[in-house]
């Protein structure tokens, strides 16, 4: 999808007289084109079939050119800018950082953030630093503009956004190999106490276990309910016979949770029906174990309700607050 976006053609008007601005303007106005922000028109047969972190990371390419060094593409923006998963919306704004900035502010067009403060220990062992110059911690190039590293970028919004959507981020750095779990310890560390304990905690959950978004909020959401911590990614098999991955699994209670019922066994191209048979069959297989007590199986929008997952599992037999 990034292809597709940097491959969008953009119409910018600053170099164009007045006259053909106002012409331009008018052709918004019958919606021929769309305003990605002002001065930056594009044909919006390219938005069609655009998710939101896309139409973001386009904001992102029309905005590259009007940031200058030492101004970097941070936070929310970079982590499109990575390809991280994004959970609910991005943000309105470009979001950067200035590292001659202390404090953060907002304008027009941009979210600016002060830089992170480091802590002395940093300062003085950057130099040493065993990750320097690999690239999860090195800062990348995007249409022009300097983009903070993944490394970097992941404990930005883990210090900034809620675990909910920062968790997914990370989760799905860990699962691709982009990154080592140290590469976050140590940026980590080097941090200065604000938004610190609230990087930890994402920082801290992340697992490489974790094969989609839905896991990871999965994982967050049997947190904020006082879950036990299943086995992730648990294999029932029998000799001789095939075997099955369950997502989690509490082995106390014998429940197993299935997230967003997605086929384990799917082939590319089998039909729907084709498909369903086969996840009905991986499910039978999986409830013939006699440890298997019951199967829970959660959607996206069970997800989006803490109380809902609740229910599952107190109903299932798994203990909750």
């Amino acid at each position: 999808m990034h292809e597709r976006v940097l491959a969008v053609p953009l119409l910018r008007t600053g170099g164009h007289p007045s006259a053909e601005r106002r012409a331009l303007q008018r052709r918004v106005h019958r919606g021929e084109l769309v305003a990605i922000r002002p001065g930056v028109l594009v044909d919006p047969a390219h938005l069609v079939g655009l998710r939101p972190e896309h139409e973001h990371l386009l904001l992102v390419k029309a905005t590259a050119p009007s940031i200058r060094a030492p101004t970097m593409i941070s936070h929310a923006s970079a982590a499109v800018v990575h390809g991280l998963p994004v959970v609910g919306r991005p943000p309105v704004k470009v979001e950067v950082t200035d590292p001659r900035r202390e404090r953060s502010e907002t304008s027009a067009l941009l979210r600016v953030h002060g830089a992170p403060l480091r802590t002395e220990r940093d300062e003085r062992d950057e130099r040493d630093e065993r990750w320097s110059g690999l690239p999860p911690t090195s800062p990348i190039e995007f249409c022009g503009a300097t983009t903070t590293s993944l490394v970097r970028t992941l404990v930005d919004v883990a210090s900034t956004i809620p675990l909910l959507e920062a968790l997914p981020m990370i989760d799905a750095a860990l699962h691709d190999r982009r990154l080592l779990p140290d590469m976050l310890v140590e940026e980590l560390d080097s941090r200065a106490r604000k938004g610190r304990a609230k990087a930890a905690l994402a920082v801290g959950m992340g697992s490489a276990l974790s094969e989609s978004p839905a896991e990871s909020v999965c994982r967050v959401r049997f947190r904020q309910v006082g879950a036990p911590d299943p086995v992730q990614q648990h294999v029932f098999a029998r000799a001789g016979e095939r075997s099955a991955v369950v997502d989690f699994w509490f082995p106390e209670q014998g429940v197993v949770v299935e997230v967003d019922g997605r086929a384990k066994y799917t082939e590319h191209g089998d039909s729907p029906a084709d498909a369903h048979w086969r996840e009905k069959r991986r499910e039978d297989f999986v409830r013939s174990f006699p440890e298997v007590r019951f199967v829970v199986r959660l959607s996206w929008a069970d997800l989006m309700d803490a109380d809902r997952v609740r229910l599952a599992l107190t109903r299932a037999g798994v203990p909750c607050r």
